[in-house]
């Protein structure tokens, strides 16, 4: 039996089950190497499915604005979200982009931009199968937890750790806020879904000055 890298845990039977995942353009093994092991490989997979809807318009919305600082931010996060769940062809459409958007060749931009997004939007219906059914908040919160949960969250975003920043946005969204702090709560896994780190993280900072 294979061990879990991270838990110790043995995954043979779900290594099988992962590697019966058929996604054209995404390679099973080099998903779950970059992303840790199969359990994490398929979490990946539901949360690329989360965003793609709002990062092809946040991208097309920064290029149709000649927002090319912020369209380079996007590409760039996605080029790494693609290289997690291994697909590799469509992270280096993604590089190209990014490095088009560094060289502020706004001409090639648009000219190759519609492809690469369409190649994305294609992922969206092999992907819906492993997005997560999300659970109602049903926990009173303790405000040590959630400071705690927070620092672990700027700490995984930080990092561009997805998959510790996931958790700790399921840990965030169990719980049952004030009126005033629950759409800020929503909003902040909204953002982290959606890899929008940086406001993510200013985000936190606010939160955290109104527990």
């Amino acid at each position: 039996m294979k061990p879990n890298n991270k838990t110790g845990e043995c995954y043979d039977h779900i290594e099988a089950d992962t590697m019966e995942i058929d996604i054209p353009g995404i390679n099973n093994e080099k998903g779950i190497l970059n992303s840790g092991n199969p359990v994490l490989f398929r979490e990946l997979l539901g949360d690329v499915y989360e965003l793609i809807d709002k990062k092809s318009d946040s991208i097309r919305a920064h290029l149709e604005n000649n927002e090319i600082t912020s369209y380079t931010t996007e590409v760039h996060s996605l080029k790494t979200t693609c290289r997690m769940i291994g697909a590799m062809e469509l992270a280096e459409d993604f590089y190209t982009l990014e490095k088009l958007g560094t060289d502020n060749n706004v001409t090639k931009l648009k000219e190759y931009t519609p492809s690469v997004l369409a190649d994305f939007y294609a992922l969206k219906p092999y992907l819906k199968p492993y997005a997560k059914v999300k659970a109602e908040p049903d926990q009173e919160y303790n405000k040590t937890d959630i400071l705690d949960t927070l620092d672990k969250l700027k700490t995984a975003i930080k990092d561009f750790d997805l998959t510790a920043a996931e958790k700790c946005t399921d840990t965030l969204a169990a719980y049952v806020f004030d009126e005033a702090l629950s759409p800020q709560i929503k909003k902040l896994c909204e953002l982290v879904t959606n890899l929008d780190y940086e406001e993510a993280g200013e985000l936190i900072d606010s939160v955290r000055d109104q527990l």
